[in-house]
């Protein structure tokens, strides 16, 4: 295993690694480099939300996976099948037989905090699901009830909460959003002790005001008014909302390092992990300017 003592974590699915090379390659790369901690997903979550047909997505399919990269990377979670504890367990009990040490998946339904102690003793990596859909007392109680349980180092799949997570025994979290949110609902969003954000139409239409947090930010950029009222500057993956919200999640990430706690943003693609990476060097550098990342 690889574990890399940097913020710059990313959560990499093998839904979307098993037929890019490209992609493959370039995670690995960087891990290898010590650059960005990597944790692997199975994908099965990834896929069953998308509703695409996963045949290729087998047991044997993932471990032969593994078997290449898995020793390149901090992490790899179990492959579960969604909806089926029983396989969901089979499937894991299958892979520690063949050698492997996979994250065991405690799913929302499982309430077996013996079983999920024996899966500590194999990883004590250990993701707790339900924080897509669940950021209430009912999560924040589940994670306390597993640690109880385990003391084991715990990951919350999906759960970005400021600033519950940090109050939680929690060893790391991901986020998912990180970047299509920018792309998506027209809020360009900065980091201030939690994930904030405006809405450009309504600062062309004089609606409200940059909050100084970006402003900041614009003048680091050179992002000039006449780009800002651009609209062709706010859309798609090199828009102004998208490397606002990069920078912001990288401080999110730094934040949480200082805190003892590990967040991964899911990176689906070479284009997004080149843009994370690029950002993060030229913003650290001070040599970010916007029209330099709309070249990436």
């Amino acid at each position: 295993m690889k574990s890399n003592d940097t913020y710059l974590n990313v959560l990499v699915s093998y839904a979307y690694l098993q037929k890019n090379k490209e992609f493959t390659d370039l995670t690995m790369d960087l891990s290898m480099s010590g650059s960005v901690n990597v944790m692997i997903d199975s994908g099965a979550f990834t896929l069953f939300n998308a509703k695409q047909k996963r045949s290729w997505l087998t047991l044997d399919n993932y471990c032969k996976f593994l078997d290449l990269y898995g020793h390149k990377v901090e992490k790899y979670v179990m492959l579960d099948v969604i909806g089926n504890d029983a396989k969901s367990k089979h499937n894991y009990e299958t892979m520690i037989k063949r050698g492997y040490k996979p994250m065991f998946v405690f799913t929302m339904e499982d309430n077996d905090f013996s079983y999920l102690r024996d899966a500590k003793n194999n990883n004590e990596h250990i993701c707790v699901a339900g924080g897509v859909t669940t950021k209430g007392d009912w999560m924040r109680k589940r994670i306390q009830d597993v640690y109880k349980h385990t003391q084991g180092k715990l990951h919350a799949l999906g759960y970005v909460t400021y600033p519950n997570m940090f109050q939680l025994p929690l060893h790391s979290v991901d986020s998912s959003s990180w970047i299509q949110a920018a792309q998506c609902y027209g809020r360009i969003p900065y980091f201030d002790n939690g994930m904030k954000g405006v809405g450009y139409q309504d600062v062309l239409r004089r609606k409200e005001k940059i909050p100084f947090k970006l402003v900041e930010i614009f003048e680091k950029l050179k992002i000039t008014p006449k780009q800002f009222s651009n609209i062709e500057n706010h859309k798609g993956r090199v828009s102004i909302a998208t490397v606002c919200s990069i920078i912001a999640y990288i401080e999110y990430q730094k934040l949480s390092k200082r805190q003892n706690l590990n967040l991964f943003l899911a990176t689906a693609n070479v284009s997004q992990l080149k843009s994370l990476t690029y950002v993060n060097e030229h913003y650290n550098r001070g040599t970010l300017t916007y029209e330099n990342f709309r070249k990436i």
